[in-house]
């Protein structure tokens, strides 16, 4: 998968996906599609925080060490949940009627996240970026709704329950992932009076 594949998840997400699906996609293949989305998502937020960080320490008291080693520690978190989220999202799809498919449950996670990731990386624009944040999360729920029982044969009655589920280990697994970030930040640079991330 390529930067291109994004771009269509976007613009005509049934037709990619349904090619996405059919393709014999190898795991690494799907893994290299979403590092590379993270390095995109998490390139530019390092280069703005870093910038600002650096600037704001010159007015206020502010650790720019801080600031960056949590973005890099976030990032590095990031990567390792491509790894074991979609296997957590296949393990639990028994309980709702689905099948424990761990490959197919990858693709579904970097198929859905797609927008997300883009969201993350416009949500480093000052002011309008958080609209483009939130309207990424918002999608990508709505891609892993659309395409839950094609993924995981998750049966239509259980999609809401296990859509619950799934949404409520995410969100605990990005809040791990920033607290520890900043648990490691605080590690190397204790003071700062700004905390930034992204997941």
């Amino acid at each position: 998968m390529q930067f291109s594949n994004a771009i269509a998840i976007v613009r005509n997400q049934n037709a990619e996906w349904d090619r996405m699906k059919a393709e014999e996609s190898q795991r690494q293949n799907l893994l290299r599609y979403g590092i590379m989305m993270l390095i995109v998502a998490y390139a530019l937020l390092f280069v703005l925080t870093a910038v600002f960080s650096t600037v704001a320490s010159l007015f206020v008291p502010f650790s720019a060490v801080h600031a960056v080693t949590s973005v890099v520690v976030q990032f590095a978190l990031a990567i390792a949940s491509l790894y074991f989220v979609p296997q957590i999202l296949a393990a639990i799809a028994p309980s709702f009627g689905g099948q424990n498919d761990a490959l197919n449950a990858l693709k579904l996670y970097v198929f859905a996240m797609t927008p997300a990731w883009i969201g993350q990386t416009v949500g480093v624009i000052p002011l309008l970026g958080w609209l483009a944040a939130l309207a990424g999360g918002i999608y990508a729920i709505y891609l892993f709704w659309q395409h839950i029982s094609d993924a995981l044969s998750v049966p239509a009655d259980k999609k809401i329950g296990y859509v619950i589920v799934s949404v409520l280990v995410l969100v605990v697994v990005f809040f791990v992932i920033g607290a520890i970030g900043e648990g490691i930040a605080a590690i190397v640079s204790p003071y700062s009076v700004i905390h930034h991330g992204i997941y």
